[in-house]
């Protein structure tokens, strides 16, 4: 019996990862709450975050492709607002090792995730 259903659970949960990035439909509820964090100084531990303006769909969406280049020079605020501009996301955040993070996906997000020395290692939108 259970060797019938593991390749039902198998699909079952491939299935449900693929549909986890799909975008939402303008009329359900969302709640970003990266959109209202407020930014927090370099200096500190804890992630930086920012949002230059109120959360509400704007139709935007992140590109990070063309911010590859950037990958191995110092993460600081004003390097993010930087990239967060060219990238055209609304909001943008930097993730440090450890780091707690909400697992949602944002398209309209740029994420910075960074070494212990805010060294950028990697740059993706969501």
């Amino acid at each position: 019996m259970i060797r019938k259903l593991i390749p039902v659970l198998l699909a079952a949960t491939l299935s449900a990862c693929a549909n986890t990035g799909a975008p939402r439909s303008p009329s359900s509820p969302s709640s970003d709450t990266s959109s209202s964090a407020p930014a927090a100084s370099s200096g500190t531990s804890s992630g930086s975050s920012y949002s230059p303006m109120a959360s509400g769909p704007s139709g935007k969406t992140c590109d990070a492709s063309a911010l590859q280049s950037e990958i191995g020079k110092k993460a600081t605020p004003a390097v993010l607002e930087d990239l967060r501009s060219r990238s055209g996301s609304q909001t943008a955040r930097m993730l440090r090792p450890g780091q707690l993070v909400t697992m949602e996906y944002n398209d309209t997000r740029l994420n910075l995730i960074v070494d212990d020395k805010d060294v950028m290692t990697a740059i993706r939108c969501g």
